[in-house]
């Protein structure tokens, strides 16, 4: 399956480099591996260049989603086992309760139409089978807006839960919902590798991307918020500040 759109290619084209820029994926992931209960046939939905999930001794195989075809090429030379799929969460192209636990990682904060992909993530899990995601949540990168920058919005715990509540189907239920937020502080040496991290998740900086009739900052623009970014700066660097939501829910 060929998913030709603009983020698809956008993911593919900095596939080699993602990893130079991965900090707050690399922690969240830590996190999440730490609570989850992965068995089975597993799904790692938004792989990108793929998760070492080799702790999970119940795991028999790793189907690798991703809507980026260079995120899953990068994927393929380091975890040869996994069996990749160019795929988007809201439409699988798996078969009806075909996996036993679904894994992803700072992915579905991209996703349009959540209780579509819950949808989904509960049609091709089998009975008892356990989602376990982190999503970036409400709150999210309070330093940006103090610096003046546009900032996506991002789902609250409310909206999250309404989407597993939405997404239930043909009677079925979800038996349990958990969600637990967390804040993951993450540093960098200057304002623009923080900015260039933030594009991997799914947030905004640049004001023109959303309103073409707001200019580009200019030089003397740029300076002063490096200058004021310079001012929130602490020994580790400066900070940006994730809300992170963790999310368990377990298939009836």
């Amino acid at each position: 399956m060929t998913l030709d759109n603009p983020l698809a290619n956008k993911f593919s084209t900095a596939a080699s480099q993602y990893k130079q820029h991965d900090v707050l994926q690399r922690l969240s992931a830590q996190k999440l591996l730490q609570q989850a209960n992965l068995t089975g046939t597993l799904l790692d939905v938004g792989a990108g260049p793929g998760t070492d999930f080799g702790a999970f001794n119940a795991i028999n195989q790793v189907v690798a989603v991703d809507i980026a075809h260079g995120m899953l090429t990068e994927l393929t030379q380091q975890f040869t086992d996994y069996l990749p799929l160019c795929s988007d969460a809201q439409a699988l192209g798996l078969q009806t309760a075909s996996v036993d636990s679904i894994y992803s990682n700072l992915a579905l904060q991209w996703c349009p139409k959540l209780p579509q992909a819950f949808c989904e993530f509960q049609r091709v899990l089998r009975p008892n089978g356990e989602c376990h995601l982190s999503i970036v949540a409400d709150g999210s990168l309070a330093e940006l807006t103090t610096l003046g920058f546009h900032v996506n919005q991002f789902n609250s715990v409310s909206a999250l839960k309404q989407a597993f509540m939405a997404s239930q189907i043909q009677g079925d239920t979800w038996q349990s919902i958990d969600i637990k937020i967390e804040s993951i502080q993450v540093y960098f040496d200057d304002l623009r590798s923080l900015l260039y991290s933030i594009k991997g998740v799914g947030a905004s900086f640049a004001q023109h991307q959303h309103n073409p009739n707001r200019p580009v900052l200019k030089k003397q623009q740029w300076q002063q918020r490096v200058e004021f970014a310079n001012t929130l700066r602490t020994e580790k660097g400066i900070p940006l500040t994730y809300q992170i939501a963790f999310i368990r829910a377990k298939r009836g």
